[in-house]
């Protein structure tokens, strides 16, 4: 069986993204076990709404694991991953060497990744620390990840276009790149469920818990949304519990429980919403989520405040 280890919200749709496309096809005859990262309560009850919604027919949605279960990804195994720039997942593959091997989308990472395969360059996540050691790590899955693609044996499942430069690069390296257009996510969406007609949607962001944006500069940037209109903020699962409490106080702001990814949770409505975010790979994945929807999807990048 193959088996597949997911540790975001957004890698466990692009697991059942691939599964649902690959009903019928011969490399999973025996099915997807499906492992989620656990610690994670929005992937948790993704999980849970999967398997409420029904599953595609090959995803068999198991127990969550803190650590990637070594055993299950054994060599000559075939294996799905969401982030090959997880350390768990660079150790494993520096021991044991799968037989097909199928990376899915973490966001706009895959580019990152692309870029990278196409210099042969070592697999580090931008901007973040390298030790010697990371390095060594990421130059061996690099080339690992060349080999099994050189050999037929390296499948990439994203929702990037076929014209896009990262697929090229991909398809240039080697590897076998399927495409999906959130069908699955349409069809197990909750269709904006809980969101009044009348309000403007705003997605939230990871910015403030990563330090990239002060708590100041993003409240101040939503209300001046809020004062035009009523919205309901989305908030991003890891948005700090200080953000989210300073918007219960905010009169025009309708806080919404951050119990979904956005794109199941907006996925499959046949009414056209008017969102508004800051920069975020979000925009993106969500145009393909409510194409034909007539959805507005607006970016509005928040002003940095004078220090």
């Amino acid at each position: 069986m193959t088996t597949a280890w997911a540790e975001s919200p957004l890698q466990l749709l692009g697991v059942l993204e691939h599964a649902a496309m690959a009903e019928t096809a011969a490399e999973h005859p025996d099915g997807i076990a499906v492992i989620p990262r656990s610690g994670d309560a929005q992937l948790a009850r993704t999980v849970d709404a999967a398997e409420l919604a029904g599953a595609p027919a090959l995803a068999r949605l198991g127990i969550d694991r803190p650590l990637l279960p070594v055993g299950r990804f054994r060599a000559e195994g075939r294996w799905i991953i969401g982030d090959p720039f997880s350390g768990q997942v660079q150790a494993r593959l520096a021991r044991v060497e799968p037989s097909a091997l199928t990376l899915v989308d973490d966001g706009a990472i895959t580019r990152h990744l692309a870029a990278l395969l196409a210099t042969g360059s070592p697999l580090l996540r931008p901007g973040a620390p390298a030790p010697a050691l990371r390095r060594s790590l990421g130059a061996t899955t690099t080339r690992t990840l060349l080999r099994l693609a050189a050999e037929g044996r390296l499948h990439v499942t994203t929702y990037l276009p076929p014209h896009e430069q990262a697929v090229e690069r991909l398809r240039g390296v080697g590897a076998i790149v399927h495409h999906h257009d959130f069908a699955w996510t349409r069809s197990a969406g909750q269709a904006a469920q809980g969101i009044p007609t009348a309000h403007r949607i705003v997605l939230g962001t990871a910015a403030v818990a990563d330090g990239r944006r002060s708590v100041e500069e993003h409240l101040g940037w939503l209300r001046g949304i809020a004062r035009t209109g009523p919205v309901s903020y989305l908030p991003h699962r890891r948005e700090p519990v200080r953000v989210l409490r300073a918007l219960e106080l905010e009169r025009h702001v309708h806080l919404r429980p951050a119990t979904l990814p956005i794109e199941l949770a907006l996925g499959g409505t046949t009414r056209p919403l008017d969102i508004i975010s800051s920069p975020s790979s979000a925009i993106e994945t969500l145009e393909r989520v409510l194409a034909g929807t007539g959805s507005c999807i607006r970016l509005d990048p928040i002003p940095v405040l004078s220090r």
